[in-house]
């Protein structure tokens, strides 16, 4: 019974209809969990975690400006990496919306400093009118390391 509900409870604030929430001036806070496998340097492959918070401001319609941190960990080691990002949503359904986001930054892993270069792209299905489920592919880059993953996040679309 409680199965039941819990899923007729997603059924109903999925089928809410929203608006504005990738309009000019609205803020975006959130972030995601991802999973991933690296080949580093050297050949091999690992399997890590990643855990990435984010901020950000829609400076126009469907377009937003921001930061991101993003701590990874696995193959016995630990990985940041901090980076300014741009998002664009790709619709103006209230429902859902494809996405792609793209940033450029510094890292770093064991003392040393890096570089690093994030593209992923997805889904946001929003629940209502200030949050989304984020559904995707990523795809990152630093000094040493290539890291392709798939992850699931949320964002909260508010204005001032």
């Amino acid at each position: 019974m409680r199965k039941i509900f819990i899923v007729a409870l997603f059924v109903v604030i999925g089928s809410i209809t929203a608006n504005a929430q990738t309009e000019k001036s609205t803020w975006l806070l959130g972030g995601d969990v991802s999973i991933s496998v690296n080949s580093p340097k050297g050949g091999g492959s690992n399997t890590i975690f990643s855990l990435s918070p984010n901020a950000g401001y829609f400076f126009m319609k469907n377009y937003a400006v921001g930061g991101m941190f993003n701590l990874t960990t696995g193959g016995g080691q630990t990985f940041w990496t901090l980076a300014p990002f741009i998002k664009g949503y790709f619709s103006d359904n209230a429902k859902g919306k494809p996405f792609a986001q793209v940033g450029l930054g510094v890292g770093g892993a064991g003392g040393g400093t890096t570089t690093s270069f994030v593209a992923k792209g997805g889904y946001a299905m929003f629940l209502n009118k200030s949050i989304a489920i984020e559904m995707g592919a990523q795809l990152s880059l630093q000094t040493g390391l290539t890291q392709f993953g798939v992850g699931a996040g949320f964002q909260i679309h508010f204005k001032k």
